[in-house]
């Protein structure tokens, strides 16, 4: 279900296309990926390594041949490290012992009575007490529940010798030079950033059996030197044995302890989704009351651990970060240090821009294809804008890019690698890599197809370019009326503009642009105040708080219904005046389509029916994105907390959104608005069912959240195609229009 839904990524996380009705993301079959590279494999001894790879470990061993000095902990650091390991286990025996004391206190209670009834022959009343004892009993495990699970595997495909020898070796000696066990195997993926995990479950950490997990945009961005310091900063958690025991346990618990508190576990997410359900019964429910009640209960225990864990531990976490961070720039200098921290965070925000043109792309039918290559390529071309992250901590475990900055600078190390070359070096055939990791994300999220649709990097932001200058010649043609509002693209017996020419219409624009403009602010404003008076009293009716959901005190007229349709009334005069103007600009476009010669004729024809036929719709796009507001407010207020009044309200507005939204698609499916896919003409509704997946039969087979995901999307498309057609018709006109010495219109006059 849903199976091409759009590519969403995030700031720092990998590729991937989220589905918004699947009841979890499809994680990648990593390990399936591991096993078909290894099967193509060759043996160790059997590779033949090529003449940069034979250099680069020729170097590597030279450079890193000596031992690095390792640094004796103090009396002072075995004691903190002994404390915050302390903290680390205490904090959830605590919540275990108190659990139990509780409940074993209860149990106990009722022994006495149970066999008090049964020595005097009263059984009735005695299994009375047992079932009340076995209540508790069910109650105690429900509470020690969330001491199971909540820990996340971070994996990637298993690089192989043949694909990175070079890194191999670097790994290898870098571990050597640090002193350090080398990591049982490496592994690479779409995220940017370098991080060790346990190799077999968490105790594996404590045996020192672990690997190394590279994003591929991180090691294919920075240089050979700035990726060494960051995998000496990687490796240096294992210098020391209680250092890096104290190290991962706090981690380990804050990561348990966060997921329990979140509320994330798959018991919590399935009791939502019940609670999400139109008219419940009385007696389902107070089941769900009880249910939440005690779900609230735990998050507010555990998120009271957490941040006491975080207050007490946080400390010695940041101290040992910048530990790991002295090794590093030992081994490659402060000024590399300090560049390889800068270059991060410029891959982090190239990564965003590059998710913004694959975004942009998916909606035309094409998707990147050499994903990290052209993070890669983003990062390298654009200046360092990220000086805003300095003074922000990425985690209060770690100390923020400004502190460690300066923390380089003081250290003043020279580091022995004067090497400048890239470190994409280290692999074989980067551009192979990372189209292969791309189609794994892209399949892992259903896109089935995605090797027929794959385009370059370099051809998608030529097309991108090419759509910028579409849309800046649509707004200059559409005196920059492109919003969201629908023009009323079709011949109006009201309107008296038949007579018009082209160069009638341009003359009509000058005189009233003024008086246009006017209008469209007018109706603008009308329309904010219109969805807030409706935000409103949809949430008085729900009975919600509106400061809440509103971020603001609103004073509620006594007369709310009245004064919202007097606000309709105001605003469909001023759509009124404002169709007037639409109406030259169809005049215009008409008149010249009839003098067009045939191949401009046709470019453009398609454009103007699209946008003839879509206008028709605008009465009911405009009832969706209503309807849509208040479904919005509710689930974004959600993070603030989950109340079932505010679910059993979001449940109400999805009913409302999923009714406006099939009327809609029949509306759509009875009309011919073609659009193209992938280099073909395929319908409206065809593109959209295939970009969002079939929509289900029913509207509870959806989560308010769901719905809210896709009716967003689903209005958004609708834009992007609209902005599209738009953009071709202005295109064929001005082209015309330029051809035939019409003087333009000059938006300074």
């Amino acid at each position: 279900m849903f199976a091409n839904f759009a590519a969403k990524r995030h700031l720092t996380g990998p590729l991937r296309a989220v589905s918004p009705v699947a009841e979890s993301d499809n994680e990648i079959d990593w390990k399936a990926a591991s096993l078909e590279a290894s099967a193509l494999t060759s043996d160790k001894a059997d590779v033949l390594l090529s003449d940069n790879t034979q250099k680069l470990n020729a170097y590597f061993k030279k450079v890193l041949a000596a031992r690095a000095v390792k640094e004796p902990l103090t009396v002072k650091d075995s004691l903190q490290l002994a404390y915050v390991e302390a903290i680390s286990l205490i904090i959830p025996s605590i919540y275990i012992a108190f659990v139990l004391f509780i409940f074993s206190a209860l149990i106990m209670m009722f022994v006495e009575p149970t066999l008090r009834n049964v020595s005097q022959g009263h059984l009735l009343m005695a299994t009375v007490w047992i079932c009340l004892a076995l209540l508790c009993f069910g109650v105690l495990l429900l509470f020690l529940r969330p001491l199971f699970g909540g820990f996340r595997s971070y994996h990637g495909r298993t690089l192989q010798y043949e694909d990175a020898p070079a890194l191999m070796t670097l790994v290898e000696e870098l571990s050597e030079h640090l002193g350090v066990k080398a990591p049982k195997r490496i592994e690479i993926n779409n995220e940017t950033t370098v991080r060790v995990d346990a190799f077999s479950g968490i105790n594996s950490i404590y045996r020192d059996e672990y690997k190394i997990i590279i994003g591929a945009p991180v090691l294919m961005s920075l240089s050979l030197t700035q990726l060494v310091g960051l995998l000496a900063h990687e490796l240096a958690h294992f210098q020391n044995k209680q250092q890096k025991i104290a190290f991962y346990l706090m981690h380990h618990v804050s990561e348990w302890l966060y997921f329990r508190a979140s509320g994330q576990d798959k018991r919590h997410q399935l009791l939502l989704r019940r609670m999400q359900k139109q008219k419940l019964s009385l007696n389902e429910f107070s089941e769900l009351w009880v249910w939440q009640r005690i779900h609230l209960l735990q998050q507010g225990v555990f998120g009271f651990m957490f941040s006491l864990h975080r207050k007490l531990t946080s400390w010695k976490c940041r101290e040992i970060e910048l530990y790991t961070d002295r090794l590093a720039i030992s081994v490659v200098g402060s000024d590399a240090f300090k560049e390889m921290i800068e270059s991060i965070r410029s891959v982090q925000g190239a990564q965003k821009k590059v998710s913004e043109q694959n975004h942009w792309a998916w909606k035309e039918g094409f998707l990147l294809d050499d994903y990290a290559l052209a993070v890669a390529v983003e990062a390298k071309s654009s200046n360092n804008q990220h000086q805003y992250l300095r003074n922000k901590e990425v985690t209060r475990f770690c100390p923020s890019d400004e502190v460690r900055l300066a923390h380089a600078q003081e250290l003043n190390c020279k580091g022995n690698l004067p090497a400048k070359a890239s470190a994409s070096l280290l692999l074989e055939q980067a551009r192979k890599i990372s189209c292969e990791l791309t189609l794994l994300d892209y399949e892992s999220s259903g896109i089935l197809n995605a090797r027929q649709v794959v385009v370059s990097s370099q051809k998608i932001r030529q097309l991108k370019e090419r759509d910028d200058k579409v849309e800046g010649i649509a707004k200059r043609y559409f005196e920059c009326r492109l919003g969201e509002r629908v023009l009323n693209f079709s011949q109006s017996k009201e309107r008296d503009v038949t007579s018009f020419g082209v160069e009638d219409c341009i003359h009509y624009i000058r005189r009233n642009r003024v008086e246009d403009s006017k209008y469209l602010a007018v109706y603008q404003g009308q329309i904010n105040k219109i969805h807030k008076g409706y935000v409103i009293s949809r949430l008085l009716e729900a009975k919600l708080p509106v400061s809440k959901y509103l971020k603001e005190e609103v004073t509620v007229k006594g007369d709310g219904a009245g004064r919202l349709l007097k606000l309709r009334h105001q605003s469909q005069r001023s759509l009124q005046s404002m169709e007037a103007m639409d109406q030259v600009f169809y005049q215009r476009a008409h008149k010249a389509l009839m003098k067009m010669d045939e191949k401009s004729r046709l470019d453009a024809a398609d454009a103007f029916q699209n946008l003839e036929l879509y206008g028709q719709l605008r009465v009911s796009l405009a009832q969706l994105k209503e309807a849509f507001s208040p479904l919005n407010l509710i689930v974004h207020g959600l993070t603030h907390g989950v109340k079932a009044r505010a679910l059993q309200a979001g449940a109400v507005e999805k009913q409302s959104c999923w009714d406006l939204l099939g009327e809609l698609r029949v509306n759509m499916q009875a009309r011919s608005i073609y659009v193209g896919l992938s280099r073909k003409k395929v319908h409206l509704v065809t593109y959209l069912d295939v970009k969002l997946g079939q929509i289900p039969v029913e509207s509870s087979d959806m989560t308010i959240e769901d719905m809210a995901i896709y009716t967003d999307e689903f209005l958004k498309l609708l834009n992007f195609q609209y902005h599209k057609w738009l953009g071709q018709l202005a295109v064929v006109m001005t082209r015309y229009e330029k051809s035939n010495r019409i003087e333009p219109i000059n938006l300074l006059r």
